[in-house]
């Protein structure tokens, strides 16, 4: 059975949509071959830097021209190149994506998870406390490849009109005046907070309460 890793790889040279639509969230840290992890760091500046998928002609002139890679190194990236070469089978874009996805976010919470216990052993490099670590976990934890995060103006203009004109039940308020600033009230099963600036001392405040029966 193939790796997802180098499946992943192949599909880089081959699938244009699939690359766009998981470049944003797989990083080479989440590979653990050290081949793989530097073919994919050049595609991936290849892909950022021309805007299109690149060829495996393309990607050796770089590997050969990066010069922090050892001469062994180079032998290996050139051996994965080969045997991605051979191997012209495209796998179905939303399998791979699904796959890719789930990928992603075992990496992410595992190397979350690492620095984590690095942290609390102070073997960290860096200058991150304990109070750090909810966030690093919430980080991982977060990683989705749901293209509905957000809003775009013209294609969402169908949702935003429906939002637009969407009836809501309201809970209306006992002052007349919030009732005309809220529209009729608040919308049930949200969370508001209402403020109020502050008032001078001798100022006369008049307070309406309902004694409940």
């Amino acid at each position: 059975m193939k790796k997802l890793e180098k499946i992943i790889l192949k599909n880089l040279f081959h699938n244009e949509q699939y690359v766009r639509k998981i470049l944003p969230y797989l990083k080479s840290e989440y590979l653990q071959d050290r081949s793989e992890k530097t073919l994919y760091e050049e595609v991936q500046k290849y892909v950022l830097q021309f805007n299109e998928i690149p060829t495996f002609e393309a990607i050796n002139v770089a590997l050969n021209d990066r010069e922090n890679l050892f001469e062994e190194d180079y032998k290996k990236c050139s051996e994965l190149i080969d045997e991605l070469r051979k191997d012209t089978e495209v796998s179905k874009s939303e399998w791979l994506v699904e796959q890719t996805e789930k990928f992603c976010q075992e990496k992410a919470l595992h190397n979350a998870i690492l620095e984590s216990i690095q942290i609390l052993d102070g073997k960290t490099k860096t200058d991150k406390s304990k109070g750090s670590i909810p966030q690093i976990l919430s980080d991982a934890l977060s990683i989705s490849f749901d293209p509905n995060i957000g809003h775009d103006y013209i294609e969402n203009s169908d949702q935003r009109y429906e939002f637009y004109h969407k009836t809501e039940k309201r809970i209306p308020f006992d002052l007349d005046y919030f009732n005309r600033i809220t529209k009729g009230g608040l919308p049930t099963k949200t969370l508001n907070i209402a403020l109020a600036g502050c008032v001078h001392p001798e100022t006369r405040v008049r307070i309406r309460f309902r004694k409940k029966q």
